[in-house]
Protein backbone atom coordinates (compact mmCIF):
# COMPACT_ATOMS: atom_id res chain seq x y z
CA UNK A 1 0.00 0.00 0.00
CA UNK A 2 1.42 3.29 -1.05
CA UNK A 3 0.52 6.65 1.25
CA UNK A 4 1.46 9.79 1.27
CA UNK A 5 2.36 10.89 5.46
CA UNK A 6 2.91 13.94 7.40
CA UNK A 7 5.28 13.24 9.75
CA UNK A 8 6.06 16.51 10.89
CA UNK A 9 4.67 20.15 10.01
CA UNK A 10 5.64 21.09 6.58
CA UNK A 11 7.07 17.09 6.06
CA UNK A 12 5.05 15.12 3.74
CA UNK A 13 6.57 11.80 1.86
CA UNK A 14 5.19 8.90 -0.01
CA UNK A 15 5.87 5.59 1.58
CA UNK A 16 5.51 2.13 1.26
CA UNK A 17 3.28 0.59 3.76
CA UNK A 18 1.99 -2.90 4.53
CA UNK A 19 -1.62 -3.93 3.68
CA UNK A 20 -3.90 -3.38 6.31
CA UNK A 21 -6.32 -6.42 7.67
CA UNK A 22 -9.83 -6.30 6.49
CA UNK A 23 -12.34 -6.77 9.91
CA UNK A 24 -15.27 -8.52 9.62
CA UNK A 25 -17.72 -4.97 9.78
CA UNK A 26 -14.90 -3.67 7.40
CA UNK A 27 -14.47 -2.49 3.84
CA UNK A 28 -11.28 -2.21 2.04
CA UNK A 29 -11.47 0.65 -0.38
CA UNK A 30 -9.08 1.89 -3.75
CA UNK A 31 -9.27 5.20 -3.14
CA UNK A 32 -10.25 6.49 -6.53
CA UNK A 33 -10.27 10.72 -5.69
CA UNK A 34 -9.41 12.53 -2.26
CA UNK A 35 -9.93 15.91 -1.39
CA UNK A 36 -7.86 17.96 0.46
CA UNK A 37 -9.27 20.30 2.91
CA UNK A 38 -8.37 23.33 4.88
CA UNK A 39 -8.17 21.05 8.06
CA UNK A 40 -5.36 18.98 5.93
CA UNK A 41 -3.46 21.98 4.89
CA UNK A 42 -3.48 23.05 8.32
CA UNK A 43 -2.40 19.34 9.87
CA UNK A 44 0.84 20.21 7.17
CA UNK A 45 1.33 23.50 8.75
CA UNK A 46 1.18 23.08 11.88
CA UNK A 47 -1.63 25.46 12.98
CA UNK A 48 -4.11 22.42 13.58
CA UNK A 49 -4.35 21.53 17.14
CA UNK A 50 -4.66 17.61 18.09
CA UNK A 51 -2.96 16.01 15.15
CA UNK A 52 -1.33 12.52 15.56
CA UNK A 53 1.89 12.72 13.71
CA UNK A 54 2.91 10.82 11.84
CA UNK A 55 -0.57 10.77 9.95
CA UNK A 56 -2.29 10.39 5.97
CA UNK A 57 -3.80 13.38 5.25
CA UNK A 58 -7.68 13.66 3.72
CA UNK A 59 -10.77 12.99 5.10
CA UNK A 60 -12.80 13.13 2.10
CA UNK A 61 -12.91 10.28 -0.30
CA UNK A 62 -14.72 8.70 -3.16
CA UNK A 63 -13.61 5.13 -3.80
CA UNK A 64 -14.85 1.33 -4.90
CA UNK A 65 -14.99 -1.46 -2.59
CA UNK A 66 -12.50 -4.23 -3.02
CA UNK A 67 -12.97 -6.09 -0.42
CA UNK A 68 -15.89 -6.54 2.12
CA UNK A 69 -15.67 -7.71 6.18
CA UNK A 70 -17.99 -11.43 6.24
CA UNK A 71 -20.29 -9.84 8.47
CA UNK A 72 -20.91 -6.78 6.09
CA UNK A 73 -24.16 -6.57 4.91
CA UNK A 74 -25.58 -4.34 2.13
CA UNK A 75 -22.30 -3.48 0.13
CA UNK A 76 -20.14 -5.77 -2.15
CA UNK A 77 -17.26 -5.42 -4.29
CA UNK A 78 -17.35 -2.74 -6.99
CA UNK A 79 -19.40 -0.45 -5.33
CA UNK A 80 -18.75 3.50 -5.38
CA UNK A 81 -19.16 4.86 -1.78
CA UNK A 82 -18.26 8.09 -0.05
CA UNK A 83 -16.48 8.14 3.22
CA UNK A 84 -18.48 9.73 6.19
CA UNK A 85 -15.25 12.81 7.76
CA UNK A 86 -15.04 10.84 10.82
CA UNK A 87 -14.15 7.28 12.17
CA UNK A 88 -17.16 6.06 14.83
CA UNK A 89 -15.95 5.25 18.08
CA UNK A 90 -18.53 2.01 17.92
CA UNK A 91 -18.49 1.60 21.93
CA UNK A 92 -20.55 5.01 22.89
CA UNK A 93 -24.57 5.11 23.46
CA UNK A 94 -25.08 6.97 19.91
CA UNK A 95 -23.12 4.16 18.28
CA UNK A 96 -24.96 0.87 19.70
CA UNK A 97 -28.30 2.28 19.23
CA UNK A 98 -26.84 2.91 15.42
CA UNK A 99 -26.17 6.69 15.23
CA UNK A 100 -22.61 6.37 14.38
CA UNK A 101 -23.44 10.24 13.28
CA UNK A 102 -23.59 10.81 16.24
CA UNK A 103 -20.89 9.33 17.94
CA UNK A 104 -20.01 10.93 21.17
CA UNK A 105 -16.40 10.29 20.77
CA UNK A 106 -15.69 10.55 17.00
CA UNK A 107 -12.15 10.81 15.13
CA UNK A 108 -11.45 12.79 12.15
CA UNK A 109 -9.89 11.10 9.45
CA UNK A 110 -6.63 13.25 8.47
CA UNK A 111 -6.42 14.31 12.74
CA UNK A 112 -7.07 12.08 14.89
CA UNK A 113 -7.12 8.63 12.50
CA UNK A 114 -5.31 8.04 9.25
CA UNK A 115 -7.04 9.64 6.27
CA UNK A 116 -7.24 8.99 2.29
CA UNK A 117 -4.08 10.19 0.41
CA UNK A 118 -3.47 6.87 -0.08
CA UNK A 119 -3.95 4.08 -2.84
CA UNK A 120 -5.88 1.74 -0.31
CA UNK A 121 -7.60 2.24 3.18
CA UNK A 122 -9.87 0.31 5.15
CA UNK A 123 -12.63 1.84 6.70
CA UNK A 124 -15.76 0.36 9.19
CA UNK A 125 -18.96 -0.40 6.70
CA UNK A 126 -20.82 2.17 9.03
CA UNK A 127 -18.67 5.16 7.85
CA UNK A 128 -19.55 4.45 4.12
CA UNK A 129 -22.34 5.61 1.96
CA UNK A 130 -23.15 4.12 -1.16
CA UNK A 131 -23.23 6.43 -4.33
CA UNK A 132 -25.11 6.02 -7.69
CA UNK A 133 -23.70 6.10 -11.19
CA UNK A 134 -25.09 9.22 -12.41
CA UNK A 135 -23.02 10.87 -9.71
CA UNK A 136 -19.42 11.68 -10.32
CA UNK A 137 -16.70 11.28 -7.98
CA UNK A 138 -15.79 15.02 -8.32
CA UNK A 139 -18.94 15.75 -7.42
CA UNK A 140 -19.63 13.38 -4.78
CA UNK A 141 -16.23 14.15 -3.04
CA UNK A 142 -18.30 17.72 -2.17
CA UNK A 143 -21.12 15.60 0.30
CA UNK A 144 -19.43 16.45 3.13
CA UNK A 145 -20.18 20.35 2.47
CA UNK A 146 -24.03 19.61 1.85
CA UNK A 147 -24.69 17.36 4.37
CA UNK A 148 -22.92 20.55 6.92
CA UNK A 149 -25.12 22.87 4.73
CA UNK A 150 -28.51 20.49 5.41
CA UNK A 151 -27.21 20.42 9.04
CA UNK A 152 -26.77 24.38 9.56
CA UNK A 153 -29.98 24.85 8.01
CA UNK A 154 -31.58 22.57 10.64
CA UNK A 155 -29.96 23.85 13.75
CA UNK A 156 -30.87 27.36 12.65
CA UNK A 157 -34.52 26.09 12.05
CA UNK A 158 -34.90 28.00 8.96
CA UNK A 159 -38.60 28.24 7.75
CA UNK A 160 -39.26 29.10 4.18
CA UNK A 161 -39.22 32.43 3.73
CA UNK A 162 -36.77 33.84 5.69
CA UNK A 163 -33.38 35.00 5.40
CA UNK A 164 -30.44 34.14 6.09
CA UNK A 165 -26.91 36.06 6.00
CA UNK A 166 -24.04 33.54 4.77
CA UNK A 167 -21.12 35.17 6.08
CA UNK A 168 -18.15 33.82 4.11
CA UNK A 169 -18.98 32.82 0.10
CA UNK A 170 -16.53 29.62 0.51
CA UNK A 171 -17.32 26.22 -0.85
CA UNK A 172 -19.47 25.37 1.98
CA UNK A 173 -21.37 28.96 1.71
CA UNK A 174 -22.14 29.02 -1.46
CA UNK A 175 -23.27 25.08 -1.37
CA UNK A 176 -25.34 26.47 2.07
CA UNK A 177 -26.86 29.32 -0.24
CA UNK A 178 -27.94 26.70 -2.69
CA UNK A 179 -29.37 24.07 -0.06
CA UNK A 180 -30.96 27.17 1.59
CA UNK A 181 -32.86 28.17 -2.03
CA UNK A 182 -34.06 24.69 -2.01
CA UNK A 183 -35.52 25.41 0.51
CA UNK A 184 -37.27 28.30 0.04
CA UNK A 185 -35.53 30.68 2.08
CA UNK A 186 -33.21 33.47 1.13
CA UNK A 187 -30.15 33.37 1.34
CA UNK A 188 -27.88 36.58 1.62
CA UNK A 189 -23.95 35.82 0.88
CA UNK A 190 -21.38 38.66 2.67
CA UNK A 191 -17.52 38.08 1.52
CA UNK A 192 -14.78 40.90 0.97
CA UNK A 193 -13.78 39.19 -1.85
CA UNK A 194 -15.57 40.04 -5.57
CA UNK A 195 -14.22 36.61 -7.24
CA UNK A 196 -15.49 34.57 -4.50
CA UNK A 197 -19.17 36.88 -4.78
CA UNK A 198 -18.82 36.19 -8.30
CA UNK A 199 -19.10 32.18 -7.58
CA UNK A 200 -21.88 33.16 -5.34
CA UNK A 201 -23.88 34.71 -8.07
CA UNK A 202 -22.99 31.92 -10.99
CA UNK A 203 -24.97 29.28 -8.12
CA UNK A 204 -27.98 31.13 -8.38
CA UNK A 205 -27.66 33.84 -5.57
CA UNK A 206 -29.90 37.10 -6.13
CA UNK A 207 -28.15 38.89 -3.31
CA UNK A 208 -24.66 39.52 -2.15
CA UNK A 209 -22.81 42.34 -0.49
CA UNK A 210 -18.85 42.85 -0.27
CA UNK A 211 -17.76 44.26 2.64
CA UNK A 212 -14.78 46.20 1.79
CA UNK A 213 -16.87 48.41 -0.97
CA UNK A 214 -20.17 48.37 0.47
CA UNK A 215 -22.35 49.26 3.55
CA UNK A 216 -23.27 46.01 4.62
CA UNK A 217 -25.77 46.43 7.60
CA UNK A 218 -27.45 49.48 5.51
CA UNK A 219 -27.87 46.88 2.84
CA UNK A 220 -29.10 44.28 4.81
CA UNK A 221 -31.67 46.41 6.05
CA UNK A 222 -32.92 47.26 2.46
CA UNK A 223 -33.38 43.73 1.99
CA UNK A 224 -34.77 42.79 3.89
CA UNK A 225 -37.67 45.08 4.48
CA UNK A 226 -36.05 46.95 7.88
CA UNK A 227 -35.98 44.13 10.34
CA UNK A 228 -32.40 42.40 9.24
CA UNK A 229 -32.00 38.72 8.99
CA UNK A 230 -33.64 35.69 11.00
CA UNK A 231 -30.29 33.81 11.03
CA UNK A 232 -27.20 34.09 9.87
CA UNK A 233 -24.49 31.26 9.18
CA UNK A 234 -20.44 32.35 9.93
CA UNK A 235 -17.98 30.82 8.21
CA UNK A 236 -14.56 31.88 10.04
CA UNK A 237 -12.30 31.43 7.21
CA UNK A 238 -14.21 34.75 6.14
CA UNK A 239 -11.68 37.14 7.36
CA UNK A 240 -15.13 39.33 8.16
CA UNK A 241 -15.03 40.07 12.07
CA UNK A 242 -17.29 37.75 13.95
CA UNK A 243 -19.06 40.90 16.24
CA UNK A 244 -19.79 42.21 12.63
CA UNK A 245 -22.11 39.02 11.89
CA UNK A 246 -24.34 40.18 14.81
CA UNK A 247 -25.09 43.70 13.40
CA UNK A 248 -27.05 41.64 10.41
CA UNK A 249 -29.58 39.67 12.64
CA UNK A 250 -32.49 41.53 13.96
CA UNK A 251 -33.62 40.61 17.42
CA UNK A 252 -33.98 37.47 18.35
CA UNK A 253 -32.55 36.21 15.60
CA UNK A 254 -30.22 33.44 15.47
CA UNK A 255 -26.15 32.60 14.69
CA UNK A 256 -24.49 29.65 13.65
CA UNK A 257 -20.58 29.36 13.45
CA UNK A 258 -19.97 27.03 10.95
CA UNK A 259 -16.91 24.50 10.86
CA UNK A 260 -13.26 24.38 13.07
CA UNK A 261 -11.62 27.66 13.21
CA UNK A 262 -8.37 26.29 12.39
CA UNK A 263 -5.81 29.37 12.74
CA UNK A 264 -8.75 31.89 13.02
CA UNK A 265 -9.42 34.34 16.27
CA UNK A 266 -13.04 34.51 17.22
CA UNK A 267 -12.76 36.90 19.70
CA UNK A 268 -15.11 39.43 19.79
CA UNK A 269 -17.25 42.23 21.31
CA UNK A 270 -20.54 40.48 22.58
CA UNK A 271 -22.35 43.57 23.29
CA UNK A 272 -25.01 43.15 20.19
CA UNK A 273 -25.12 40.05 20.69
CA UNK A 274 -26.37 40.32 24.45
CA UNK A 275 -28.32 43.18 23.18
CA UNK A 276 -30.14 41.37 20.59
CA UNK A 277 -30.53 38.14 22.80
CA UNK A 278 -29.71 36.50 19.66
CA UNK A 279 -29.46 32.54 19.92
CA UNK A 280 -25.89 30.99 19.05
CA UNK A 281 -24.82 27.19 18.04
CA UNK A 282 -21.72 25.67 16.22
CA UNK A 283 -21.86 23.70 13.64
CA UNK A 284 -19.27 21.32 12.90
CA UNK A 285 -20.49 18.01 11.78
CA UNK A 286 -22.56 16.44 9.25
CA UNK A 287 -25.20 14.83 11.58
CA UNK A 288 -27.25 12.58 10.19
CA UNK A 289 -27.64 13.85 6.39
CA UNK A 290 -25.59 12.05 4.05
CA UNK A 291 -28.29 10.14 2.31
CA UNK A 292 -29.91 13.62 1.66
CA UNK A 293 -26.85 15.47 0.61
CA UNK A 294 -26.06 12.53 -1.87
CA UNK A 295 -29.10 12.78 -3.39
CA UNK A 296 -29.40 16.21 -3.54
CA UNK A 297 -26.23 16.10 -5.73
CA UNK A 298 -27.23 13.19 -7.90
CA UNK A 299 -30.18 15.03 -8.37
CA UNK A 300 -28.32 18.67 -9.43
CA UNK A 301 -30.06 20.40 -6.82
CA UNK A 302 -26.63 21.24 -6.07
CA UNK A 303 -23.86 22.09 -7.99
CA UNK A 304 -20.57 22.35 -8.02
CA UNK A 305 -19.69 23.76 -11.26
CA UNK A 306 -19.17 27.11 -10.22
CA UNK A 307 -16.40 25.91 -7.65
CA UNK A 308 -12.97 25.79 -9.13
CA UNK A 309 -11.25 22.64 -8.85
CA UNK A 310 -8.06 21.98 -9.14
CA UNK A 311 -7.15 17.97 -9.79
CA UNK A 312 -3.53 16.73 -9.11
CA UNK A 313 -2.47 13.06 -9.82
CA UNK A 314 -0.87 11.11 -7.22
CA UNK A 315 2.76 11.48 -8.01
CA UNK A 316 2.51 15.63 -7.49
CA UNK A 317 0.72 15.57 -4.24
CA UNK A 318 4.05 17.00 -2.45
CA UNK A 319 4.04 20.13 -4.95
CA UNK A 320 0.50 20.61 -4.86
CA UNK A 321 0.21 20.90 -1.45
CA UNK A 322 2.69 23.26 -0.76
CA UNK A 323 1.31 25.64 -3.71
CA UNK A 324 -2.35 25.35 -1.69
CA UNK A 325 -0.61 26.98 1.38
CA UNK A 326 0.54 29.98 -0.08
CA UNK A 327 -2.71 30.54 -2.10
CA UNK A 328 -5.94 31.92 -0.71
CA UNK A 329 -8.23 30.99 -3.13
CA UNK A 330 -11.10 30.28 -0.60
CA UNK A 331 -13.18 28.71 -4.01
CA UNK A 332 -10.79 26.47 -4.95
CA UNK A 333 -11.32 22.49 -4.14
CA UNK A 334 -7.88 20.29 -4.28
CA UNK A 335 -8.76 17.00 -5.57
CA UNK A 336 -5.95 13.96 -6.23
CA UNK A 337 -6.69 11.52 -8.38
CA UNK A 338 -5.52 8.12 -7.16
Amino acid sequence: MKAYRISAPHTVKLEEMEALPVGDNCIKLKNLICGLTHTDLSALSGEATGVKYPIIPGRQCVGFVSEVGRSVAGLQRGNRVVVYPQASCHNCKACKDGRYYDCEKPSVFGVGEDGFLSDFSVVSADDVFAIPDRLKDEEAIFTEHTSMAINVLSRLNVEKGEHIIIVGATIVGIILAQVAMYYQAVPIVVDMHEELLDAARAAGVYYTANTITEDVTKKVLALTGGHMADACAFIPSSDVPLHNVFDFCKKHGRVAIVGRPYGQDLKCSLKAFVEKNLELVTVTDCGKNYPSAINMLANRTVSTEMISTRVVPFADVPTAIENALDTSAAVEKLLVKI
